[in-house]
């Protein structure tokens, strides 16, 4: 079975002899393992920074919460498999399936594009996920797609537009506004916050529905 780790650039590409269907990939993952399916060669991913981490864990906790009190589908985190192809899968950080999609989830991975998927960037994973990772969304129909820099400190977004990706412009005050999950907004600096924000006081505010304006303090007399 042909594996690469990807604590380094992507090697050179060249035909893969044997390739590794879906089923075979599926098989061979465990918890332990978070690896990518591409053109049957399956890419190991390094463990994640602190950085990464403090990311995932408040994107998981604050789109499952306005997910869930929204009813607006299912959000899964990095262990989740997307099948695109014989030879295509990958497990991105965090994906969002609305309940018009609900019939792709099976009980061990999800059978085609996901609605959102959100990748956090590690410096071995900057070329996957911005070159090849990014070709198969766009080409399989993932209708946003989001790239999380942590060491940058940058987020970008994309709307798929019949199999391209035109970049979601980030508003004047800050804040993304999804087109994928309906009603969501954040602002980008919470993702990169020195300290941990208050989940509930983050997800009452998004479903608010804009930020939240600091009352102005009346001079006393």
């Amino acid at each position: 079975m042909h594996t690469e780790l990807l604590t380094q650039s992507l090697p050179a590409e060249a035909p893969v002899a044997d390739p590794v269907r879906f089923e075979e990939y599926l098989d061979w993952l465990t918890e332990e393992k978070k690896a990518d399916l591409l053109d049957g060669v399956i890419y190991m991913q390094s463990p994640p920074s602190d950085r990464h981490e403090k990311i995932f864990v408040f994107l998981l906790n604050v789109l499952n919460a306005y997910v869930v009190r929204k009813k607006l589908g299912i959000v899964r985190g990095s262990r989740t498999a997307i099948k695109f192809s014989e030879y295509n899968g990958t497990q991105p950080d965090l994906v969002f399936i609305s309940n018009a999609n609900r019939d792709l989830i099976h009980p061990y991975f999800v059978d085609g594009a996901a609605d959102m998927v959100v990748e956090i960037i590690s410096p071995s994973t900057r070329h996957i996920d911005r070159v090849k990772k990014m070709a198969l969304y766009a080409q399989h129909g993932v209708r946003e797609y989001w790239l999380i820099d942590p060491d940058k400190r940058t987020a970008e977004f994309f709307r798929n537009d019949y199999g391209s990706w035109n970049q979601i412009a980030v508003r004047e005050d800050g804040a993304f506004r999804s087109e994928a999950i309906a009603g969501f907004w954040m602002k980008v600096e919470w993702l990169f916050a020195a300290k941990p924000l208050d989940i509930v006081n983050t997800v009452m505010e998004i479903l608010a529905g804009k930020p939240a304006t600091k009352k102005k303090r009346v001079p006393k007399r």
